[in-house]
């Protein structure tokens, strides 16, 4: 698969929009990803030093516009982010000690990170095979240590939370979890889906199925098929007509579902639900009960994980970790930014395929941490292509307009050339 990323470079150059642009971000995906082989335990250092390297690339090429992107849509996205971002900190700091450990640098990294991405936004329109070309390169990297170690696999689990892959061992890379590597895989594989067609997304879908099924990852089956049906619909409008944007009543909706849902599961949830993933959520919302609609800060869960009063593991969900980090106040900032997101225009007519990918990441986010806007991680870069993608096709040229076509506009030979020059 590497080596057929680099044939086909021109392709994955012309779907970023630019050469540099495509460099600049697959190889910002690649080492976040990289980060924990390079640097071990440094890895958070690691990773803050790329969005430096990546902002400061962005200020030497000339892209140091502040006025962000043209579209009303995308600036209102950006300010929703920042704006979540900056409540999740003030919450952080004020409520109970304040700051717990090293989080600060946490925030100045999402910061930062965000500032790239505004600079980004103003020249920068990718399509949705960028998403899935930068996908297939951090998969890459991530199976080429399974041809010269064993630890790329873990054993299967036993017990009630029985879990195998048909290889008879559950495949991690170099990361310790299954999900997260199942995760990459299922974003590539939907943008593929959307933007792909016939020996390429062959080669593409079977490549990330094989990981997919490797990792015996149920969460990934189950966001897989719902992004299915959104996709498979997305087929069957878009042969129909065009559609420039998602009507903004149904992007509305799609999210105040989700978030109607995920608070329900947060506050319904028991030990045992979802494999266990109940128990993390009841110690969210037991911490941060009588303060809901503020939250308590990202840090206090590591304070309680270090006095073993809070599970090892992350929040195992997206809406929990925006919930115990900024309340009910930061829930609804997140579902502004999905929802703006998802009436983005497009420039090709396919709105329901372009923003696919966005569906699987709301999807997503009932039972895995996809994006986490306090931080930026091997994940951050599907945040960032989410955001500055325009269309879905190889091409981001304007849809022309309907109706007839002027005669400037029709190919003409050179008989009928001399007809009009004559009279």
């Amino acid at each position: 698969m590497a080596v057929w990323l680099v044939r086909a470079r021109r392709r994955v150059a012309a779907s970023f929009g630019e050469g540099a642009v495509a460099v600049a971000l697959i190889g910002f995906a690649v080492l976040t990803n990289a980060a924990p082989v390079l640097a071990g335990e440094r890895s958070s250092a690691l990773i803050g030093l790329l969005v430096l390297c990546l902002l400061a690339w962005l200020i030497v090429s000339g892209r140091r516009s502040l006025r962000g992107p043209a579209d009303i849509w995308l600036r209102i996205s950006l300010l929703m982010i920042g704006a979540l971002l900056a409540w999740c900190f003030a919450v952080d700091s004020l409520v109970g000690a304040g700051l717990y450990g090293s989080r600060i640098a946490a925030y100045a990294a999402s910061g930062l990170l965000l500032l790239a991405l505004l600079l980004l936004s103003r020249r920068t329109a990718l399509n949705t095979r960028a998403l899935a070309f930068t996908g297939l390169a951090v998969l890459a990297v991530m199976t080429i240590p399974t041809l010269f170690t064993g630890q790329a696999w873990r054993a299967c689990t036993a017990g009630k939370l029985e879990k195998c892959s048909v290889a008879g061992a559950l495949f991690k890379s170099f990361y310790d979890s299954e999900n997260y590597v199942a995760m990459l895989a299922s974003f590539t594989l939907v943008a593929s889906l959307c933007a792909m067609r016939r020996l390429e997304l062959l080669a593409t879908a079977s490549f990330c199925l094989l990981i997919i099924v490797a990792t015996g990852s149920r969460t990934s089956y189950l966001a897989i098929a719902a992004a299915g049906v959104w996709v498979l619909g997305s087929l069957v409008l878009e042969r129909r007509r065009q559609f420039l944007r998602i009507n903004f009543a149904l992007c509305v909706a799609l999210v105040v579902s989700a978030l109607g849902l995920a608070t329900y599961l947060t506050w319904s949830a028991s030990k045992t639900t979802l494999s266990n993933r109940g128990n993390i959520w009841m110690a969210a919302r037991e911490y941060i009960a009588g303060a809901e609609a503020t939250g308590a800060g990202v840090s206090k869960w590591y304070y309680l994980r270090d006095i073993g009063e809070a599970p090892t593991h992350f929040f195992h969900s997206g809406y929990v970790l925006v919930i115990f980090s900024g309340g009910l106040v930061a829930l609804t900032l997140w579902g502004l930014w999905a929802a703006t997101l998802l009436h983005g225009p497009v420039t090709d007519g396919r709105a329901f395929s372009a923003k696919a990918p966005v569906v699987l990441l709301v999807v997503y986010s009932f039972t895995e941490v996809v994006w986490n806007p306090l931080s930026v991680d091997g994940l951050s870069w599907i945040y960032v292509a989410l955001m500055l993608t325009t269309s879905a096709s190889a091409t981001a040229d304007p849809v022309p307009a309907s109706g007839p076509v002027d005669a400037a506009d029709r190919p003409v030979g050179r008989r009928a050339a001399r007809r009009r020059l004559a009279s």
